[in-house]
């Protein structure tokens, strides 16, 4: 979609077929998701049984100051270049160039700074850690330009490659290092393989190569947008309570408020993380027509509580069995940790769907006073609670989402003028067959209590996969067969 030469050159949001453009994303998305979480899962399974929670503790403290200063440069002008109209070549040239340099800027930063910071957390051991974690800051910032490219033309099969090459570079230099016995240093090292990797994907993906049209105008048109979503992401990727937890209890406590959070994690990848740029894409598309706005929210909402309802709840209901089976007995501790952020899951993964929406709007300013509130209640309660072993620290978080989501969902009413009755219908035969399950697992577990806990553990997931998708096929036929008619039709209409 371009035009003539030089900064004429116009790219435009795809303006036909979206629907089931974005469909065909959402499946190019569950691969994107899919295939890093299952090999993702295995190292973590591997380094799980080598490494204590003191060592994954002092990688996510880390990762955590590193996480903190990338979340000061311009993370999110990625997302300001999909949600413009029309963008020329000198927005992708300034917006790379600004990323590079704030890159430079904030590694540089971080390296002068490392040991004087590992020595004031009394941890000297992370100064190292620091300088080679930080080299992520570089990758995660040239990727930004190339991923909005992919994302622009919905062309999820990119970015599923994209994901799925370094994924594999991550998991076999991590496997290799771990098997090796250099320990914690695997999986710092692993840190950076794997957006190293991404980051060649998506140049190659996107068939794109920075210039120098680098004009104050064009990033003036993004600034807006870009400054706001920037600031969520920041938000969302600060990680303060990983900074206060490892810093004022221990590494070994953040060492298991990490290990429950990333399993919540890469669960979330698996359910929502597909939705997440397939429906800022779509909706961003549409932002101009409220009926067809509406009805990709509801579609996307119902599809994602179809999944995140057994996915979630189901993990929080087998965990007794399935933590200290798979990852070891020293994880012990971390089960009910576990159970409570799969509730923090269940609420963010629809999440997901709103922050798009709100987002895809023009409403990044008001996400970003959101996430602000949300994140100085989070840090106060960490605050709070410390003291209090990290079970009591996500239980009282997992209280905190619950009681501060309906502000979301009264800015999507506001926005789409959409009903809260017609919203939660959308989770009603969900749950039903949700709660069919649970009995079903529950009773299961109650009959083969005295079997070995392998063999306990694949019934329960055995029979309730079985009963949830048989109740829920029962209730949602319809507009199950209606989703697969639709990517049938998308399908046929791409081999004509």
């Amino acid at each position: 979609m371009l035009a003539s030469e030089a900064d004429d050159i116009v790219f435009e949001h795809l303006s036909e077929n979206r629907s089931r453009a974005a469909l065909r994303g959402a499946f190019w998305s569950a691969l994107d998701t899919l295939i890093p979480t299952v090999l993702n899962g295995l190292v973590f399974i591997v380094t799980s049984r080598f490494l204590q929670p003191q060592d994954f503790g002092l990688v996510a403290l880390a990762f955590s100051i590193v996480s903190f200063a990338a979340g000061l440069g311009p993370t999110a002008f990625g997302e300001a270049l999909i949600q413009q109209k029309s963008i020329r070549r000198s927005h992708l040239d300034t917006v790379f160039w600004l990323s590079f340099f704030s890159a430079a800027l904030l590694y540089g930063v971080l390296f002068v700074l490392s040991p004087l910071l590992a020595h004031s957390l009394r941890h000297d051991e992370i100064a190292g850690l620091l300088m080679i974690i930080g080299l992520k800051i570089f990758f995660d910032m040239m990727i930004i330009v190339p991923n909005a490219l992919i994302g622009r033309q919905m062309s999820f099969h990119l970015v599923a490659t994209r994901t799925a090459i370094s994924t594999v570079v991550s998991a076999i230099i991590c496997l290799t290092l771990i098997l090796a016995g250099f320990g914690l240093w695997a999986l710092a090292i692993a840190q950076i393989a794997a957006p190293a990797a991404a980051c060649a994907a998506a140049f190659w993906g996107a068939g794109w190569l920075p210039g120098v049209r680098i004009k104050l105008s064009s990033l003036r048109e993004l600034l807006h947008y870009g400054i706001f979503a920037s600031g969520n992401r920041f938000l969302q990727t600060m990680n303060l309570d990983q900074l206060i937890i490892g810093t004022l209890v221990s590494p070994a406590a953040l060492g298991i408020y990490n290990f429950a959070r990333r399993l919540f994690e890469m669960l979330n990848n698996v359910v929502a993380g597909g939705l997440t740029s397939v429906t800022h894409v779509l909706l961003s598309s549409l932002q101009h027509d409220q009926n067809k706005v509406r009805d990709a929210f509801l579609m996307t909402t119902f599809g994602c509580s179809l999944i995140s309802f057994p996915a979630f709840m189901g993990l929080a209901t087998v965990a007794g069995d399935a933590i200290p089976l798979i990852f070891g007995p020293h994880w012990a501790t971390a089960i009910w940790p576990v159970r409570f952020f799969c509730v923090i899951g269940l609420m963010s993964s629809i999440g997901v769907v709103q922050a798009s929406l709100i987002t895809s709007q023009g409403r990044s300013d008001w996400w970003f006073y959101y996430q602000l509130a949300r994140n100085i209640v989070t840090v106060l309660t960490v605050l709070l609670l410390y003291k209090y072993g990290v079970a009591t620290i996500v239980f009282a978080l997992m209280l905190e989402v619950l009681l501060m989501w309906p502000l979301t969902l009264w800015m999507v009413s506001r926005l789409i003028g959409l009903s809260i009755g017609e919203y939660f219908v959308q989770f009603l035969r969900p749950t039903a067959a949700y709660l069919g399950m649970l009995v079903v697992v529950l009773a299961a577990s109650t009959m083969l209590g005295d079997w070995p806990p392998v063999w306990r553990l694949l019934i329960e997931v055995f029979v309730g996969g079985i009963t949830y998708s048989g109740l829920i096929f029962l209730l949602c036929r319809e507009r199950i067969l209606f989703l697969a008619r639709t990517t049938l039709r998308g399908r046929q209409a791409e081999m004509r």
